[in-house]
Formats: C-alpha cells, sequence, structure tokens
C-alpha cells in the first residue's frame, strides 16, 4: 500500500513540475485552438455597402449568446464592418469581452493561428472569408463561399498542439 501511495504521489509530482520550465508561449502552443467562424447576421439589403443588421438579424446575433453560453471564449473579433460588429456584440458583451478589429484583406488563416494559438475564438466576418479562413487552417479547399441567402452555417475548426486540425461545417439550429 506505501509503495502504491508513493508512486501517485510521484506521479501527481511530475505532473505539476514538468510545465515549470516552459514559458507562457511554449504552454500556450501546448494547448487546443479553436475558432468559430462565422457569417455575420441578415443585413439590410438598401443601406449601400455597410448596412446594418434586419430584425432577424439581431435575432440571430442574440442566439449567438444562447450558443456560447456554456463555452468559453478567450476573443470574439469581427471584421471593420457595422454587420458584422452588429452580430458579434452581444457575445462579447455577454463573455465581457472587447470586439477586436482584424482587416479582412490581410487576415489568413496562418496569421489567426499565429495570433491566437491556444484560444478558443469566435471570428465574424462574411459568406466569401470565413471558408478560406477554415480551408487554410485544415490545409484543404473543401468548403465553398457561403451562399448570399445562407446565414445558418459556420465552421469549427481545432487545431491541437501538433498543428494537427479538423474542420466541421455546422449549422445553426436554434433560429425559428
Amino acid at each position: 500500500m506505501n509503495k502504491i501511495l508513493f508512486l501517485l504521489a510521484f506521479s501527481l509530482v511530475s505532473c505539476f513540475s514538468s510545465n515549470d520550465n516552459k514559458s507562457p508561449e511554449e504552454l500556450q502552443k501546448e494547448q487546443l485552438t479553436t475558432f468559430y467562424f462565422i457569417r455575420h447576421a441578415e443585413k439590410m439589403t438598401d443601406q449601400g455597402s455597410d448596412p446594418e443588421l434586419t430584425d432577424q438579424g439581431t435575432a440571430r446575433a442574440n442566439d449567438w449568446v444562447n450558443y456560447f453560453f456554456i463555452k468559453d471564449v478567450d476573443h470574439v473579433i469581427s471584421s471593420d464592418f457595422k454587420r458584422t460588429k452588429a452580430t458579434a456584440a452581444p457575445l462579447a458583451k455577454s463573455k465581457k469581452l472587447d470586439i477586436e478589429l482584424y482587416d479582412v484583406r490581410k487576415a489568413t488563416g496562418k496569421s489567426l493561428l499565429e495570433k491566437y494559438r491556444g484560444k478558443t475564438v469566435a471570428l465574424f466576418g462574411h459568406s466569401n472569408t470565413i471558408n478560406k479562413y477554415a480551408n487554410a487552417l485544415q490545409k484543404d479547399s473543401i468548403y465553398n463561399d457561403l451562399e448570399d441567402s445562407d446565414y445558418d452555417h459556420f465552421f469549427v475548426v481545432r487545431i491541437d498542439k501538433d498543428g494537427n486540425s479538423s474542420a466541421v461545417k455546422e449549422v445553426m439550429g436554434f433560429q425559428e
């Protein structure tokens, strides 16, 4: 019995001390990275190139709070458009996070991974960008641009510490 207790205590001490010599950056790289790539919600069609959300879009934006209710989110990021920021705002508020802006012309899957490795990120973007980030992170091109009328689909990409990734296209199933 004493040998078993000794081995158990030794194992616990080994587990806790194995990370003592690692920098915060090294520890962060060992963690799982998760991206939720979400298209902005329904937008007005009569307001030019930077429209507001419709009432249905506002309801969808609020529904993201329910989806993420028991999920941890470290960062909420959005392109710098009214519709994406308005879609991201309820989630950011519920998680007590600021909305971080990214430049859709410069962001790549690689740049996002470098910046947010080891974190869980909800990124609000566009029908022709979120699939590209998912494809880049899984090193494949299976996801096409979303249709103009498709506000239901989004992508979840997980990357482990070794760079192995998995991506899935999911459906927002909580809208009426």
